[in-house]
């Protein structure tokens, strides 16, 4: 029944859990202002990269970060998948889209959890953003989010 429950509901049934202030930074934003960004609101681990008319263009996840502020280590590290083109980008970059992942996994408001936790199982994330209609984002869950709306339908359920 827990499964049910949870698989059946949306992004929009747990829309009172999410963050509606997640780190949203623009492509040209510096990267020490786009690590403050990060780091003020420590509920979240991402920055959202969006253009001029706020459309989600791209993220900033924590191994971004952490290969910008260690490239030689993850250079050595991590071999296969930090080629030595990422080594260069990351050593000279300036601004938020020169470490962003351009490819931004989100969800929408009618997403159904099942579809959202397959995502997040999927690409290793534990939040992504919300975005609109128009890609503008509107906030971001994250799986404590998801534990929280469990906690609370089970309780009130008695279970």
């Amino acid at each position: 029944m827990n499964e049910e429950l949870m698989a059946n509901a949306t992004v929009k049934d747990i829309r009172h859990f999410i963050d509606n202030k997640p780190a949203v930074v623009s492509a040209s934003t510096s990267i020490r202002e786009t690590l403050r960004k990060i780091i003020d609101d420590t509920r979240s681990r991402h920055a959202y990269i969006v253009d001029g008319n706020g459309k989600l263009i791209g993220s900033i996840r924590m191994n971004n970060v952490i290969q910008y502020l260690f490239p030689t280590f993850s250079l050595l590290e991590n071999q296969e998948t930090f080629k030595i083109g990422s080594f260069m980008e990351y050593t000279s970059a300036q601004q938020a889209k020169d470490i962003m992942n351009p490819r931004p996994v989100y969800v929408y408001e009618d997403t159904l959890l099942s579809d959202m936790v397959s995502i997040m199982i999927q690409e290793r994330v534990n939040e992504m953003p919300v975005i609109n209609k128009e890609h503008q984002v509107i906030g971001e869950v994250n799986v404590l989010k998801i534990i929280a709306y469990y906690l609370k339908n089970t309780e009130e359920k008695g279970k």
